[in-house]
């Protein structure tokens, strides 16, 4: 006759709670780590975006001979100069001010690290 002996298989109530810790821990670094790639990239893109604008608005101010401080819309500069209106993406797809020709152009979020980055320009 053999001797049936009950061998469980699966895990114990212990070692489930060492793996959903050690899982916890990785999540917690995780997701700051993620939010901050996100943040960059998004100021990357408005950075870019207001270049791609105020590369636009010199050249229409080029062509319509305009002179420093005359003012320019969106509507001048779509879709002779830029394909699209670009919108930021960390304000929501808000649009940007443009401002006149000889200012930069500005993010609607206001953070300080939404800002032309340009070293071609006065």
């Amino acid at each position: 006759m053999r001797n049936r002996t009950a061998s469980r298989r699966g895990f114990t109530l212990l070692e489930i709670m060492v793996v959903i810790f050690i899982l916890g821990i990785l999540v917690t670094i995780a997701v700051p780590s993620w939010m901050n790639a996100r943040a960059r990239a998004q100021a990357r893109t408005c950075s870019a975006n207001l270049r791609q604008i105020h590369q636009a608005k010199e050249q229409y101010a080029l062509v319509n001979r305009l002179a420093n401080g005359a003012p320019v819309q969106m509507s001048d500069l779509v879709p002779q100069y830029l394909q699209a209106e670009p919108l930021c993406p960390a304000a929501g797809g808000a649009p940007y001010t443009v401002n006149a020709i000889g200012t930069d152009p500005t993010c609607p979020t206001g953070l300080p690290n939404h800002t032309l980055n340009w070293g071609g320009g006065p």
